[in-house]
C-alpha cells in the first residue's frame, strides 16, 4: 500500500500534464500556419496572434488567450512566445520558440518563417509516432512477461509447494519420526509467502518503469504502468495465495 500511494499519484498527475501538453502540441502547427496566414495578407504579429486567440485550438486556446492578453499589456511578442514556452515546457516548443523570436529579430518574411515551424512540428510529431509505434512492440513482450511470471509463481503455488505443504502434514511427527527414519524439513509458510510477494513486486515494479518507458519515452508513463501492475499483483496475490 506504501508503494501503490506513493507512484500512483505522480504516475496519473504526470500522465494528464503530458495528455494536455500533447493535445497543446497537436494544435500548435494549425496556430502557426493560421499567423503565418495573416501576416502573409498584411496583418502584424501581434494582431494575428489576437485573432488566432479568438478561435478555437483546443486546450491551446487559454494559453494564446494568455499571450493576447500579455501583448495588450504592452509585453513584446518575444517575451510573450517565451512565457508561453516556459509554460508549456516541452522541447519541441521551446525549440520552436527560440527559432521564431531570432528570424523576428533578424527581420524577413514572417509567414514563411511560421510556416517553417508548423512543418518542423508535424515533422516530429511524425517522427515520435513511428517511434512509439515500434516500441510499444517491446513495451507489450514485457508486459506478456510479467503476466507469464505471475501465472508461473501460481502455479509453483499451487502444485509443487502444495505438494509439499501435504506431504508435510502427512509425515510422521516426533519420535516416530526418527524412529522410522523418515523426516522432512519443516517449511516456513510465512517466509515462503513474502518471498513470493517480494519477486511479484520487485518484477511489477522493475516492468511496469521499463514497459512505460520504452511505450513514450518518460520515466513518468512507466511510473504509472508500475502503479497498474503493482495494484494487479496485490489483487492476485490477496486472492490465489
Amino acid at each position: 500500500m506504501g508503494v501503490l500511494s506513493s507512484i500512483g499519484p505522480i504516475g496519473f498527475y504526470n500522465h494528464l500534464q503530458a495528455n494536455r501538453k500533447r493535445e497543446i502540441e497537436n494544435h500548435l502547427p494549425d496556430f502557426l500556419r493560421e499567423i503565418s496566414s495573416s501576416t502573409s495578407s498584411g496583418m502584424t504579429v501581434f494582431d494575428a496572434i489576437k485573432s488566432a486567440a479568438d478561435g478555437d485550438h483546443g486546450k491551446l486556446t487559454p494559453e494564446l488567450k494568455k499571450m493576447a492578453a500579455q501583448l495588450s499589456w504592452g509585453i513584446s511578442v518575444n517575451e510573450a512566445l517565451t512565457n508561453f514556452a516556459k509554460r508549456i515546457k516541452t522541447q519541441s516548443v521551446e525549440r520552436i520558440v527560440v527559432t521564431i523570436n531570432k528570424a523576428l529579430e533578424i527581420g524577413g518574411n514572417t509567414s514563411s518563417v511560421f510556416e517553417a515551424a508548423a512543418r518542423e512540428i508535424d515533422q516530429t510529431k511524425l517522427i515520435e509516432q513511428q517511434r512509439k509505434s515500434e516500441m510499444s512492440l517491446y513495451s507489450i513482450v514485457i508486459f506478456i512477461s510479467f503476466f507469464v511470471f505471475l501465472a508461473v509463481i501460481l502455479i509453483i503455488n499451487t502444485t509443487i509447494i502444495a505438494a509439499f505443504l501435504d506431504l508435510e502434514s502427512k509425515m510422521p511427527q516426533g519420535g516416530v519420526a526418527a524412529q522410522v527414519g523418515l523426516e522432512i524439513a519443516p517449511i516456513d509458510k510465512f517466509a515462503l509467502k513474502n518471498s513470493f510477494f517480494a519477486f511479484i513486486i520487485v518484477q511489477s515494479i522493475g516492468g511496469g518503469l521499463l514497459g512505460g518507458f520504452m511505450m513514450d519515452g518518460k520515466l513518468s508513463s512507466g511510473v504509472r504502468f508500475g502503479f497498474l501492475l503493482v495494484l494487479t499483483s496485490f489483487f492476485v496475490f490477496k486472492i490465489f495465495f
